[in-house]
């Protein structure tokens, strides 16, 4: 790429944009980077501690399959890095509602192989002595599952990226008229095709294809996270765990960062030129109030508190489209609060089909722009997921 445009031109660091870039990479291509903060900075939607990685998805095969290749490509990128970024925590589905969603979970897990058991709350509560039983009717467990240090996941991928021969340009871009970018001086940057892989900046972007008004719309949405300091709530203590009923989520505490809970609470919607310094009051409230499945959480001191966001569409199915007027020009965002882990299995399907290098072929029209479809079955459940 020295002195000439690269085949390929990434706008964003997080998650998607650096997978994006390092497959784009290793498929031969020469590319470029362009990312205004730190990759897997604290103030960006990729940079929290961590996230979750799980196989559920109600009767969505796709998705579930994506995971069972996405984990073997993040373990990969921990043994490259020389760091552990998957921690096999396990994932509890707590069952305190109809089930409907994990009952068709299991069903697709088992007929796929993935490993997955169905507990009573007498034999949950054997394995992790801290739980609250109370409501609770069954437990579809995950062993195999558990969560991916989010931030160490992004900087590890995007070093990587580096040492395999890629360009990171620490700076900003603009769409142009037809969606190529633009410089921080209205220069265009030249390409033989970009990626714009902006998260919560994508809507203000692109306004009419992913605006308030489109049908692919992407809102981003406060959703906050609590960092609590509780006794044996370490990972091997407690699984990571999704309480649809309670509408919470939690992860263990890992690296003395504190158990961390995320309470299905919108906090109002987001701008993330102003991104917080802390989570709203209400969430830290709500996080308290869902400590029915862990009670000791309910006076437990808080270590950390996070102002996170959702760049939600209506379905929570992503964005991964080509630009309608501008075949050399690609979108991907709309991550829903459960793309993270997905990670490399979006930027597989976004470089190969930016560079048409053996193009993914998808089963419907769920990622696209215009007339989108909804999909088997929603790919959070009852309720978006970190």
């Amino acid at each position: 790429m020295v002195g000439g445009a690269p085949d390929l031109l990434v706008v964003g660091g997080g998650v998607w944009g650096s997978w994006t870039a390092l497959q784009a990479r290793r498929l031969g291509a020469t590319v470029q980077l362009i990312e205004e903060r730190e990759p897997g900075g604290p103030k960006t939607t990729s940079g929290d501690y961590s996230r979750i990685i799980r196989h559920s998805h109600g009767e969505d095969s796709l998705l579930m399959g994506w995971t069972q290749r996405t984990l073997v490509a993040w373990k990969e990128l921990g043994e490259a890095a020389g760091e552990q970024i998957f921690v096999e925590s396990g994932v509890a589905w707590f069952v305190s509602g109809d089930g409907i969603w994990e009952a068709h979970s299991e069903q697709r897990m088992r007929e796929a192989g993935v490993p997955c058991e169905r507990i009573t709350p007498e034999e949950a509560l054997h394995r992790w002595p801290t739980l609250g039983t109370d409501g609770l009717t069954s437990v579809l467990y995950e062993p195999t599952a558990g969560f991916l240090r989010a931030g160490n996941g992004v900087r590890a991928a995007a070093r990587m990226f580096e040492r395999e021969g890629g360009v990171i340009t620490r700076g900003r871009a603009t769409p142009a008229s037809d969606g190529s970018a633009l410089d921080a001086s209205g220069i265009p940057i030249a390409a033989g095709a970009t990626v714009w892989a902006a998260g919560p900046w994508l809507p203000e972007l692109f306004p009419q294809l992913v605006g308030a008004d489109a049908e692919a719309s992407i809102i981003p949405v406060r959703r906050d996270a609590i960092y609590f300091d509780a006794p044996n709530m370490g990972v091997g203590e407690i699984p990571t765990w999704i309480d649809e009923g309670l509408a919470v989520w939690g992860i263990p505490n890992d690296q003395d960062h504190g158990v961390k809970v995320g309470p299905e609470f919108d906090a109002g919607n987001f701008d993330p030129s102003v991104w917080p310094d802390e989570a709203h009051p209400t969430s830290i409230a709500r996080a308290r109030e869902c400590a029915v499945r862990f009670p000791a959480l309910k006076s437990a001191p808080i270590k950390e508190t996070r102002a996170c966001q959702h760049e939600r569409t209506k379905s929570g199915h992503y964005v991964l489209d080509q630009h309608p007027e501008n075949p050399a020009i690609w979108l991907a965002g709309g991550g829903s609060g459960h793309g993270y882990k997905q990670g490399p299995m979006v930027g597989e399907l976004m470089a190969r089909a930016a560079l048409n290098n053996n193009p993914m072929q998808l089963p419907d029209r769920r990622f696209k722009l215009h007339d989108r479809s909804e999909g088997p079955s929603s790919p959070m459940g009852e309720m978006g997921l970190a």
